[in-house]
């Protein structure tokens, strides 16, 4: 019965072969795929380590740019505190300029006042040398009649603007024996500072007194002298 069935050709043999040349293929495409994946894998890896070293550079970078920008806002506030204090200086030298014109400006008014109060003073010195002259020349006759007529000299104390106005021929016994006082011709009023010997200040001040009143020096130097005559009259045994 077996060897009457019809023979049947189904195509195993070419299944089988089809099949073969698919797991082939397959197993091809699996590999091929597996190799994809891993080399993306190992670009992926390799992407993220660059990228990580990429982001570490940048990090690096940015620190670095930062610390450039503190030192250039360091920098910039540096250079403008120093501006400021330069107008600050600048401004304190333009007003010490002022000040100093001004106190040139302020010193030439006082030296030209000074040139003519100077001028004006050196013009009354020479009104006054000359009426000095003018009066000298005429006080000195008098002068050498009282010196003569009350047997006195005038000589210099020491001290500016002191006279010592010395007499002798007081006491009859003894013509050479010296009396003096000292007058002082510093201020308008005349003042005797010293006697010798010493003569009783109340009358001394009286004629003192009379010629500050009167200005009559010669009657004042004749008065002075009668003060010495009495204090040696009523001093002889």
């Amino acid at each position: 019965m077996a060897t009457t069935l019809p023979h049947v050709n189904f195509g195993f043999d070419e299944l089988k072969d089809r099949m073969a040349r698919f797991t082939v293929n397959f197993d091809e495409f699996v590999e091929k795929s597996r190799n994809r994946i891993l080399e993306e894998r190992n670009e992926f890896a390799k992407n993220v380590v660059e990228d990580k070293d990429t982001q570490r550079m940048l990090r690096k970078e940015i620190d670095l740019y930062k610390h450039k920008e503190e030192a250039v806002t360091e920098a910039v506030a540096k250079e403008e505190q120093e501006a400021t204090e330069a107008e600050q200086v600048i401004a304190e030298m333009a007003r010490k300029r002022q000040s100093k014109q001004e106190q040139r400006a302020h010193l030439l008014v006082q030296i030209e006042e000074t040139k003519e109060a100077v001028q004006k003073k050196r013009e009354i010195r020479a009104a006054e040398r000359s009426a000095l002259s003018s009066q000298a020349s005429r006080n000195a006759p008098e002068l050498l009649f009282w010196e003569d007529y009350l047997g006195m000299r005038i000589e210099g104390a020491g001290v500016p603007d002191h006279l010592k106005i010395i007499y002798t021929h007081i006491i009859d016994s003894d013509w050479m024996k010296q009396f003096h006082f000292i007058i002082n011709m510093v201020t308008r009023d005349y003042e005797v500072i010293q006697c010798r010997p010493k003569l009783d200040r109340g009358n001394v001040s009286v004629v003192v007194d009379k010629l500050n009143e009167t200005r009559d020096f010669g009657l004042f130097l004749k008065e002075m002298r009668s003060l010495f005559k009495d204090q040696a009259s009523s001093s002889d045994p």
